[in-house]
């Protein structure tokens, strides 16, 4: 077995235990009956079959599900169900010679999966809105995400059951594809979050950053921006009001492209027609989450009674990126007229240039 890719080494070729979790077991693909490459398929599988224990929180499960593809695979839309248990997972597509565990659910920390990592080496594929049991997410028509021949996909997730009784639940995934002379927009990745959280005891606060992507495309790929965003997706926890994106510069800066409240089943949004940041002569996007905190003690980044503030992004561009607002960089701006205390913070930026035609795992 190759060695998992470090990250330093895939940064260069780009630029030069589950504790309380048991698997019980999944069975094998059935025989294919659809040719990807030809016509609109649906690929589905139980990806495990585990056990939650009573009151147990676990962010250390990977789920994997070799999917032995001799053909590359173009993604427009993803259902997920599961029995309950899962307070949220971020899936990704590797190389099968990647990560090599068995199918089924595996420790991430053993196994050295790191979620940058495997969306370098391989690429984003989707993420389980909060709490949800089930959901379809897809993408605008045309617009597709390339899983290269012979790769594995995996789940991170964050396993929750604050019930006083095991919870016994299947994630079962049915990825919709479409063959490749349907395909219009080719989709990359890009994220924010927002680490520097400091929620106000009892009341209201909001956090906000830039991720001014324009010159990071320009000094990457020397030509003007390309980014048509597709497809957004965001994540906090039980103290999360809303998040909202908006245009960052230029003479539409401001403009809200998604703005999501509450708890739904799906976090996701797909913009229809999509948004031409470049046409709209924007440097970038302005993400912002805001919470109520009822509690007399501040809140900030983690799981358990603690929060986050992310959003995922699917774009017809070749640049990917990823942006952070690193704990201790940001600052409180001021109190709004409502008593939200308004916070900001600088969006640290890794960006690097996409590769549509990436290898999947060694041919057969």
């Amino acid at each position: 077995m190759r060695p998992a890719t470090t990250l330093s080494t895939l940064l260069l070729a780009v630029t030069t235990a589950a504790t309380g979790a048991v698997t019980t077991g999944c069975g094998a693909d059935p025989e294919p009956s659809c040719d990807p490459s030809a016509t609109a398929c649906t690929l589905e599988r139980d990806v495990s079959t585990i056990d939650v224990g009573a009151g147990v929180e676990d962010e250390d499960t990977c789920q994997s599900w070799t999917l032995n593809n001799p053909t590359e695979l173009w993604v427009t839309g993803v259902t997920e169900t599961n029995g309950g248990g899962y307070h949220h997972a971020n899936w990704f597509f590797v190389p099968d010679d990647q990560f090599d565990q068995p199918d089924g659910t595996w420790s991430c920390s053993e196994a050295g999966f790191g979620e940058l990592t495997a969306a370098i080496l391989g690429g984003y594929l989707f993420a389980l809105s909060t709490q949800s049991q089930e959901e379809h997410q897809e993408l605008p028509p045309g617009s597709a995400i390339r899983i290269p021949p012979y790769s594995r996909v995996i789940g991170s997730s964050h396993l929750l059951n604050v019930s006083t009784q095991p919870v016994h639940t299947t994630m079962h995934v049915a990825l919709h594809t479409i063959p490749p002379d349907q395909v219009q927009a080719k989709m990359a990745p890009g994220r924010i979050q927002y680490h520097d959280l400091h929620l106000a005891p009892s009341g209201a606060s909001s956090f906000t950053t830039e991720c001014l992507f324009d010159q990071a495309y320009q000094d990457t790929l020397h030509r003007p921006l390309q980014y048509e965003l597709h497809y957004v997706l965001s994540h906090y926890h039980a103290l999360g009001v809303y998040t909202q994106l908006e245009i960052a510069g230029g003479p539409r800066d401001g403009e809200v492209l998604m703005h999501h409240d509450g708890y739904g089943d799906n976090f996701g949004v797909a913009l229809d027609p999509p948004v031409d940041l470049a046409a709209a002569g924007a440097q970038g996007l302005r993400f912002t989450c805001g919470f109520e905190n009822p509690r007399d003690a501040e809140v900030g980044w983690g799981i358990g009674d603690q929060e986050m503030c992310v959003v995922a992004l699917q774009a017809k561009t070749d640049l990917a990126w990823d942006g952070d607002v690193a704990a201790g960089t940001g600052a409180e701006l001021g109190v709004a007229s409502d008593g939200e205390v308004q916070n900001g913070g600088p969006c640290d930026l890794l960006a690097f240039p996409w590769d549509f035609d990436k290898d999947g795992g060694p041919p057969r």
